[in-house]
């Protein structure tokens, strides 16, 4: 394993941000080295996503509204003033958040340092600032495009260097069969509602009672967010929000000292830190319990007057509003439970109260639910070693509008949402087996399988 300092962040951040824009947006950027403008005040969007396992940290990607219209416009061939829908924008800076933190992703998991990243959030607004907290490695990066600006920032740290307790990293490879019991009977909202409360009372004594929403006054002034990321299994983030001044009340009932004593900002960024790692790590002990397995990234900090913090294409995604006083406290929670987890569903109290039985050769037509069908590690495979399957690598995807379709000539080029060493789909019948990198030998292509997925799903995978 390499040297997480000696890690080569800004090649594998420069090569994936101009590739990314030039082959999603069809944009040229160019990588700044020198002090921009001063931004305050833009409206900007800002998409982050967290990396958890035997390193930890972030990437932010921000760009300003225009930019981000321009972006939007460039890859639908339309004029940017059609360009309407915030939506779009927001998932088609999602996607590229996703993408260059997964070329990171790989790029680490290379080097020796195995690792998740969560699903992207989408901060914005005219005024916040987002920083992850206590990293040992931390690099910003300028791109310009034309004369607007992209801003870049990675911070990374191995959990060694600060003592946390991250436990296996690749959640993917170490998942154990999920209870499906327990994970449909899992109430998130009243997990993380009662959390908040929770936490309010054993680390600050404070008595919180659910409101009925956040008022307008409440986002009023400068306002501090604390979020945590989980990743694997289960992916998303929980972040708690407070107005600058009751955050300030909140530190100090943490420390047990005078609010007058509480200077800066460093000791309610620790305070939240803190509430948002407790309040995920409980969300993430529910997960674990029901067979779902994840990680925890470390927290991260937005501050500012004028931000809302978003998480797409979440399966679950809440606000939940709380007074103390005369004070407003919400937390947010975006949460999505992974397509494909490996599923056991345990026998039911008839069948296990039944005495047991010499198992039965299931016959030829069976059906899969009989109490003595072949499961998977049944299956002799000696009898199927021979049947053809038909391999497909899928290199990547793209969406066009009808009229470009009908322009497509000979020689015409198709932009696919894939950069370059980024992992191809090995599919065996239409189903998802492998992934690799392609490779070309004796002038001829190939992949390279670089993760393959459990033995159990691709025996499911063929349909046995």
């Amino acid at each position: 394993m390499s040297d997480i300092k000696n890690f080569d962040i800004r090649t594998y951040i420069i090569d994936a941000i101009v590739d990314v824009f030039n082959t999603m947006v069809s944009m040229e950027v160019e990588f700044f080295d020198s002090e921009p403008p001063d931004a305050t005040g833009t409206v900007r969007m800002a998409t982050t996503v967290n990396f958890a396992g035997n390193v930890v940290g972030i990437i932010n990607i921000q760009v300003d509204a225009t930019l981000s219209g321009l972006m939007m416009a460039s890859m639908l061939d339309i004029d940017p003033t059609e360009v309407e829908d915030d939506g779009k924008i927001k998932g088609l800076l999602a996607e590229i958040s996703h993408i260059v933190g997964g070329n990171l992703k790989s790029a680490l998991n290379d080097a020796g340092h195995r690792c998740v990243i969560s699903t992207p959030s989408i901060t914005y607004g005219a005024d916040f600032t987002i920083e992850s907290l206590k990293m040992e490695r931390l690099e910003r990066f300028i791109f310009t495009h034309q004369e607007n600006y992209i801003f870049v920032e990675v911070g990374l740290k191995t959990p060694q260097a600060s003592g946390d307790e991250i436990g296996a990293v690749d959640a993917r490879a170490q998942l154990s069969d999920a209870d499906i019991a327990k994970v449909n009977a899992l109430d998130i909202n009243a997990r993380v509602s009662e959390a908040v409360i929770d936490v309010f009372d054993t680390m600050l004594s404070l008595k919180l009672e659910p409101a009925d929403a956040v008022t307008a006054e409440s986002l009023e002034g400068i306002r501090h967010a604390g979020a945590v990321s989980f990743a694997g299994d289960a992916t998303g983030v929980v972040s708690i929000h407070a107005a600058g001044s009751f955050s300030r009340e909140m530190a100090a009932k943490m420390r047990r000292v005078e609010v007058e004593e509480i200077e800066g900002d460093e000791e309610i960024k620790e305070m939240l830190a803190e509430m948002g790692n407790t309040v995920a790590g409980n969300l993430k002990s529910a997960f674990t319990d029901a067979g779902l397995m994840c990680a925890l990234s470390t927290p991260s900090f937005t501050s500012g007057t004028d931000f809302k913090i978003e998480a797409p294409n979440m399966e679950n995604y809440e606000r939940f509003a709380f007074r103390c006083g005369e004070n407003i406290i919400f937390a947010e929670m975006g949460v999505k439970v992974s397509e494909q987890p490996q599923i056991s569903v345990k026998p039911d109290e008839t069948r296990a109260a039944e005495p047991e039985q010499p198992p039965v050769q299931a016959e030829k037509n069976a059906p899969a639910d009989t109490p003595y069908s072949k499961t998977p590690e049944d299956v002799d495979l000696d009898l199927l070693l021979d049947v053809p399957l038909e391999i497909k690598v899928e290199l990547g995807r793209a969406r066009i509008k009808i009229r470009k379709l009908q322009n497509l000539t000979p020689g015409s080029a198709i932009k696919l949402i894939k950069l370059e060493g980024e992992p191809v789909d090995i599919l065996i019948n239409d189903t998802l087996i492998a992934r690799g990198e392609v490779i070309i030998q004796n002038e001829k292509y190939g992949i390279r399988v670089t993760e393959i997925t459990s033995r159990v799903d691709r025996i499911r995978s063929f349909g046995i």
